[in-house]
Protein backbone atom coordinates (compact mmCIF):
# COMPACT_ATOMS: atom_id res chain seq x y z
CA UNK A 1 0.00 0.00 0.00
CA UNK A 2 1.36 3.46 -0.85
CA UNK A 3 1.91 6.22 1.67
CA UNK A 4 -0.95 8.54 2.59
CA UNK A 5 -1.96 10.85 -0.25
CA UNK A 6 -1.97 14.37 1.19
CA UNK A 7 -4.44 15.51 -1.50
CA UNK A 8 -7.16 13.23 -0.09
CA UNK A 9 -9.80 14.98 2.00
CA UNK A 10 -9.07 15.15 5.74
CA UNK A 11 -12.47 13.96 6.99
CA UNK A 12 -12.88 10.24 7.44
CA UNK A 13 -15.25 8.25 5.29
CA UNK A 14 -18.66 6.98 6.33
CA UNK A 15 -19.03 3.19 6.54
CA UNK A 16 -22.45 1.81 5.65
CA UNK A 17 -23.97 -1.50 4.71
CA UNK A 18 -25.43 -1.39 1.23
CA UNK A 19 -28.82 -2.80 0.39
CA UNK A 20 -29.96 -4.55 -2.73
CA UNK A 21 -31.05 -1.29 -4.36
CA UNK A 22 -27.46 -0.06 -3.97
CA UNK A 23 -26.19 -2.74 -6.37
CA UNK A 24 -24.60 -0.09 -8.64
CA UNK A 25 -22.55 1.24 -5.71
CA UNK A 26 -21.33 -2.30 -4.95
CA UNK A 27 -20.60 -2.97 -8.63
CA UNK A 28 -18.68 0.28 -9.13
CA UNK A 29 -16.48 -0.10 -6.05
CA UNK A 30 -15.87 -3.79 -6.80
CA UNK A 31 -14.81 -2.98 -10.37
CA UNK A 32 -12.53 -0.21 -9.04
CA UNK A 33 -10.94 -2.75 -6.67
CA UNK A 34 -10.39 -5.28 -9.46
CA UNK A 35 -8.88 -2.62 -11.73
CA UNK A 36 -6.57 -1.32 -8.98
CA UNK A 37 -5.41 -4.68 -7.60
CA UNK A 38 -6.07 -7.38 -10.23
CA UNK A 39 -3.80 -9.92 -8.53
CA UNK A 40 -5.48 -9.61 -5.13
CA UNK A 41 -8.82 -11.17 -6.02
CA UNK A 42 -9.96 -14.47 -7.47
CA UNK A 43 -11.82 -12.70 -10.27
CA UNK A 44 -11.15 -10.13 -12.97
CA UNK A 45 -12.59 -6.83 -14.12
CA UNK A 46 -13.62 -8.45 -17.40
CA UNK A 47 -15.48 -11.30 -15.67
CA UNK A 48 -17.37 -9.03 -13.32
CA UNK A 49 -18.13 -6.28 -15.85
CA UNK A 50 -20.14 -8.90 -17.71
CA UNK A 51 -22.37 -9.70 -14.72
CA UNK A 52 -26.01 -8.63 -15.01
CA UNK A 53 -27.85 -6.57 -12.41
CA UNK A 54 -29.48 -9.69 -10.92
CA UNK A 55 -26.08 -11.17 -10.04
CA UNK A 56 -24.98 -7.98 -8.25
CA UNK A 57 -28.26 -7.91 -6.32
CA UNK A 58 -27.88 -11.60 -5.42
CA UNK A 59 -24.40 -10.95 -3.99
CA UNK A 60 -25.85 -8.30 -1.71
CA UNK A 61 -28.64 -10.66 -0.60
CA UNK A 62 -26.15 -13.37 0.37
CA UNK A 63 -23.49 -11.18 2.05
CA UNK A 64 -23.15 -8.09 4.19
CA UNK A 65 -21.45 -5.58 1.87
CA UNK A 66 -19.99 -2.52 3.61
CA UNK A 67 -18.82 0.49 1.61
CA UNK A 68 -16.70 3.39 2.81
CA UNK A 69 -17.74 6.67 1.18
CA UNK A 70 -16.20 10.11 1.25
CA UNK A 71 -18.55 12.63 -0.25
CA UNK A 72 -19.88 11.08 -3.44
CA UNK A 73 -16.96 8.65 -3.84
CA UNK A 74 -16.69 5.07 -2.66
CA UNK A 75 -13.21 4.69 -1.18
CA UNK A 76 -13.33 1.18 0.24
CA UNK A 77 -15.32 -2.02 0.50
CA UNK A 78 -15.47 -5.28 2.42
CA UNK A 79 -17.86 -8.22 2.46
CA UNK A 80 -19.10 -10.15 5.45
CA UNK A 81 -19.66 -13.70 4.24
CA UNK A 82 -21.54 -16.77 5.39
CA UNK A 83 -19.31 -19.76 6.12
CA UNK A 84 -19.94 -23.48 6.62
CA UNK A 85 -20.40 -23.21 10.39
CA UNK A 86 -23.42 -21.34 11.75
CA UNK A 87 -21.20 -19.73 14.40
CA UNK A 88 -18.68 -18.37 11.91
CA UNK A 89 -18.65 -15.62 9.32
CA UNK A 90 -16.05 -14.67 6.75
CA UNK A 91 -14.36 -11.46 5.72
CA UNK A 92 -13.56 -10.98 2.03
CA UNK A 93 -13.35 -8.59 -0.91
CA UNK A 94 -11.41 -6.03 1.21
CA UNK A 95 -10.15 -3.04 -0.75
CA UNK A 96 -9.29 0.59 0.00
CA UNK A 97 -8.64 3.23 -2.67
CA UNK A 98 -4.94 4.13 -2.92
CA UNK A 99 -5.48 7.75 -1.78
CA UNK A 100 -7.18 6.48 1.40
CA UNK A 101 -4.72 3.78 2.41
CA UNK A 102 -3.02 4.30 5.76
CA UNK A 103 -5.93 6.39 7.09
CA UNK A 104 -7.80 3.75 9.09
CA UNK A 105 -10.38 2.88 6.42
CA UNK A 106 -9.47 -0.82 6.34
CA UNK A 107 -9.72 -1.01 10.14
CA UNK A 108 -13.13 0.70 10.07
CA UNK A 109 -14.36 -1.71 7.40
CA UNK A 110 -13.04 -4.67 9.39
CA UNK A 111 -14.80 -3.33 12.50
CA UNK A 112 -18.07 -3.20 10.52
CA UNK A 113 -17.77 -6.88 9.61
CA UNK A 114 -16.86 -7.78 13.21
CA UNK A 115 -19.91 -5.89 14.53
CA UNK A 116 -22.13 -7.58 11.94
CA UNK A 117 -20.79 -11.05 12.84
CA UNK A 118 -21.36 -10.37 16.54
CA UNK A 119 -24.92 -9.22 15.82
CA UNK A 120 -25.43 -12.56 14.06
CA UNK A 121 -24.32 -14.38 17.23
CA UNK A 122 -21.10 -15.65 15.69
CA UNK A 123 -18.07 -16.72 17.69
CA UNK A 124 -15.39 -16.28 15.02
CA UNK A 125 -14.53 -14.68 11.69
CA UNK A 126 -12.30 -16.32 9.10
CA UNK A 127 -10.56 -14.95 6.05
CA UNK A 128 -8.09 -16.01 3.38
CA UNK A 129 -5.10 -13.77 2.71
CA UNK A 130 -2.61 -14.01 -0.15
CA UNK A 131 0.61 -15.58 1.07
CA UNK A 132 2.55 -13.12 -1.10
CA UNK A 133 0.96 -10.11 0.60
CA UNK A 134 2.87 -9.61 3.88
CA UNK A 135 1.41 -6.14 4.37
CA UNK A 136 -2.15 -7.51 4.31
CA UNK A 137 -1.16 -10.30 6.70
CA UNK A 138 0.36 -7.79 9.13
CA UNK A 139 -2.79 -5.64 8.93
CA UNK A 140 -5.02 -8.59 9.81
CA UNK A 141 -2.67 -9.61 12.63
CA UNK A 142 -2.96 -6.09 14.08
CA UNK A 143 -6.75 -6.54 13.99
CA UNK A 144 -6.38 -9.72 16.07
CA UNK A 145 -6.58 -12.38 13.35
CA UNK A 146 -4.28 -15.39 13.71
CA UNK A 147 -3.07 -17.89 11.10
CA UNK A 148 -4.64 -21.35 11.31
CA UNK A 149 -1.99 -23.14 9.23
CA UNK A 150 -4.56 -23.94 6.52
CA UNK A 151 -3.24 -23.16 3.03
CA UNK A 152 -5.01 -23.37 -0.34
CA UNK A 153 -4.09 -22.58 -3.94
CA UNK A 154 -5.08 -19.05 -4.97
CA UNK A 155 -8.29 -19.20 -7.06
CA UNK A 156 -7.29 -19.24 -10.71
CA UNK A 157 -3.51 -19.32 -10.06
CA UNK A 158 -2.12 -22.54 -8.60
CA UNK A 159 1.37 -20.98 -8.43
CA UNK A 160 0.18 -18.79 -5.53
CA UNK A 161 -1.35 -19.70 -2.19
CA UNK A 162 -3.76 -18.19 0.31
CA UNK A 163 -3.59 -18.69 4.05
CA UNK A 164 -6.51 -18.87 6.44
CA UNK A 165 -6.65 -16.49 9.41
CA UNK A 166 -9.31 -16.35 12.13
CA UNK A 167 -10.47 -13.99 14.84
CA UNK A 168 -12.30 -15.25 17.92
CA UNK A 169 -15.21 -13.04 18.98
CA UNK A 170 -15.47 -14.09 22.64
Amino acid sequence: MPDVDESAPAAGPVIRRVGEDDWRVWRDVRLAALADAPGAFGSSTEQEQALPENDWRAMIRTAAIFVATAGESSVGVVAGLLRESAGERGLGAMWVAPSWRGRGVAAALTDAVIAWARSEGCVRIGLWVCADSPRARRFYQRQGFRATGQIRPFPGDATRTIDEMVLGLD
